[in-house]
């Protein structure tokens, strides 16, 4: 059903809270999870915490009539007391593609009353994807690995079915981890496939202190790139999740693979 004028909506999962904004639907926005850092003003909306813990206490305080729930949010305990208490529940799928991500862009377009925002939505993310040029015949694409964690822990990496395995197929870049979703990987394998370049979000990044700090990780003494530092800092949110920026995402990747791999 099509949100209504006094529908007051919570959202839950990054990807929703930017859209929600970028289609110039916000005021029917009331309070957000900590995952919706974009865009910066999603901070002044009240916090109901993370989507997958979500507080229902939290959000009761916030007078939400609706929580729109991206796939992952909970626990559902949680989302089965909020419906008890008359709070619309609403769920989404996470967008695992351009051509699902544009039909979630075009759904909640239609469920806010902006179909023509969403429709220029669309065509502007479109138009700021990157035309690639032609690879050379015989020319070895550019290879990379995008770290979600290098500590005692172990290494872990996006494989498929992953948002920054999507940017990297956008941008030119090989992709060198091959399994399912985020995973682990061992020194054997770091050590026998050697990307051209890192990527990894800044959330990792300050946690081991900056930058210089992340490259001289001991986990990662085993890889050239990153004794180099050819490694991309982007922002989480951006790499990690479908957002109205992925355009901007995979123009930084693609620069930054022109700029370190020659």
């Amino acid at each position: 059903m099509p949100a209504q004028a006094t529908e007051q909506i919570a959202s839950a999962g990054g990807t929703l809270t930017d859209i929600i904004f970028a289609l110039g639907a916000e005021d029917k926005l009331v309070a957000v999870d900590t995952s919706s850092t974009s865009p910066a003003a999603a901070a002044s909306k009240a916090s109901i915490g993370y989507y997958r813990s979500l507080s229902a206490e939290a959000l009761i305080a916030t007078g939400a009539t609706s929580l729109w729930a991206l796939e992952g949010s909970g626990p559902e305990a949680t989302l089965t007391q909020l419906a008890n208490t008359g709070i619309t529940v609403k769920r989404f799928s996470k967008p695992r593609d351009l051509p699902e991500f544009y039909q979630f862009i075009a759904k909640l377009g239609q469920l806010l009353h902006k179909d023509e925002a969403a429709e220029a939505l669309i065509s502007q993310i479109k138009q700021s994807l990157p035309e690639l040029p032609a690879e050379q015949a015989g020319a070895k694409p550019a290879s990379a690995l995008f770290i979600l964690q290098a500590s005692s822990r172990g290494i872990v990496v996006a494989g498929d079915d992953t948002v920054p395995a999507l940017l990297f197929s956008h941008s030119a870049i090989q992709n060198l981890a091959k399994h399912s979703g985020f995973k682990p990987i061992s020194a054997e394998f770091l050590l026998l496939n050697q990307p051209d370049l890192l990527v990894v979000p800044d959330h990792v990044a300050q946690s081991a202190g900056g930058l210089s700090a992340f490259c001289q990780l001991p986990e990662l003494r085993l890889l050239q790139a990153a004794k180099d530092c050819r490694v991309l800092v982007m922002d989480s949110l951006m790499s990690m999740g479908m957002t109205s920026r992925i355009g901007e995402a995979v123009q930084q990747l693609y620069q930054f693979r022109q700029h370190a791999v020659r």
